[in-house]
C-alpha cells in the first residue's frame, strides 16, 4: 500500500479552509491564537535552555530516562 502525503503547505491550506468554513473566520483566529502560534524564538529559546549542556550530560540524561529492559542478549 502506497500513501501519498500532501506538502506541509498544502496540508495547512486545506485545513485552514476546513476551519474557516465550519468554525467561521473569528473563531478561526480565536484556535490558532490559543495554539500559542508564531510566538518567541524557538531556536534563541533552546540555546538558553541547553546552554552549558555537554554532549555527555546529555547521554546521561538519556540513559537515566531509558526504563530498565531486560537483557536479550543472553539465551538460557
Amino acid at each position: 500500500m502506497t500513501v501519498r502525503l500532501t506538502s506541509l503547505p498544502e496540508l495547512n491550506r486545506k485545513a485552514f479552509a476546513i476551519l474557516r468554513r465550519e468554525l467561521g473566520v473569528p473563531e478561526t483566529l480565536r484556535f490558532f491564537g490559543q495554539l500559542g502560534l508564531g510566538k518567541g524564538n524557538y531556536t534563541e529559546e533552546r540555546r538558553e535552555l541547553f546552554d552549558g549542556l555537554t554532549l555527555d550530560d546529555y547521554r546521561r540524561a538519556v540513559q537515566e530516562e531509558k526504563p530498565a529492559t531486560a537483557d536479550t542478549s543472553k539465551t538460557p
